[in-house]
C-alpha cells in the first residue's frame, strides 16, 4: 500500500474523546508515541475497548504496534479526517503561519 501521507502534508483532524469519539479499523489517527516525547501518526489495524493496533501505511519501514505494541486509547490527540491536497494553499498557510507541517526538520 502506498503511504496516505507523506512527509510535509497539512492535516485536519477531529480531538479524540474518551467515551464520546468511534475508533474504527483503517482510521488514521494521531498519538502520543508511548516511549518516546513524539506524536506519531498511523493507520488503525484493530480496536479493543481500551486499546488499538496501529500500523503504518510503509510497513517495511514504518515504527507502529509491531515495534512497540498497543496504544492505549488515552494516547490517542485525535482522528485524521482529511489532508491538504492544494499545493498553493498549503504554502500560504504555512507562511501565515496559520499551519505547520507534518514532521518539520
Amino acid at each position: 500500500m502506498l503511504p496516505y501521507l507523506k512527509k510535509g502534508d497539512i492535516v485536519f483532524f477531529k480531538k479524540y474523546k474518551k467515551n464520546k469519539s468511534i475508533l474504527k479499523t483503517r482510521q488514521i489517527v494521531i498519538f502520543d508515541h508511548p516511549f518516546k516525547n513524539k506524536n506519531l501518526i498511523k493507520r488503525i489495524n484493530s480496536v479493543n475497548q481500551n486499546n488499538v493496533e496501529v500500523i503504518g501505511d510503509n510497513i517495511e519501514f514504518s515504527e507502529d504496534s509491531n515495534k512497540f505494541g498497543l496504544i492505549n486509547n488515552e494516547k490517542i490527540i485525535g482522528i485524521v479526517t482529511s489532508k491538504l491536497l492544494i499545493p498553493e494553499l498549503k504554502i500560504f498557510l504555512i507562511k501565515k503561519n496559520r499551519s505547520t507541517f507534518l514532521n518539520p526538520k
